[in-house]
């Protein structure tokens, strides 16, 4: 509760000082706060709630890891950097898949009732 009271702290600051969500520059016109008040949100949806067990509450949890993403300013350098890398890498992510996929379907038609007529131990 304590994390949570200083992040709920941090929030209504920059709210105050910026708006909510009318304006250009405001709180939820940056997606790091979005997952701020996120993280914010689930944490009293889950203490004040009788939700607690819930799993999808307890994945809102690891969340709060990168709340402090948030915080750093170097740590949020890196974090755009690895979303963009990952962006580019997505093409070669699909080639990958259809490459394997041509070479699955070839080992299919190659080995297609080779194994059939043999013995085999049950374990």
């Amino acid at each position: 509760f304590t994390f949570t009271g200083i992040y709920t702290f941090e929030s209504l600051i920059k709210i105050l000082a910026t708006g909510f969500c009318l304006n250009e520059f405001t709180f939820l016109r940056d997606p790091w706060n979005w997952l701020d008040f996120t993280v914010i949100v689930m944490a009293y949806v889950g203490a004040f709630s009788d939700l607690g067990s819930v799993s999808v509450l307890r994945t809102f949890r690891v969340l709060r890891a990168l709340k402090t993403i948030s915080v750093v300013p170097g740590l949020k350098i890196i974090v755009g950097a690895l979303i963009q890398s990952v962006k580019k890498l997505a093409d070669v992510m699909i080639l990958t898949v259809f490459c394997l996929s041509v070479f699955a379907l070839i080992g299919l038609q190659l080995f297609k009732g080779n194994l059939r007529q043999k013995c085999i131990r049950n374990t």
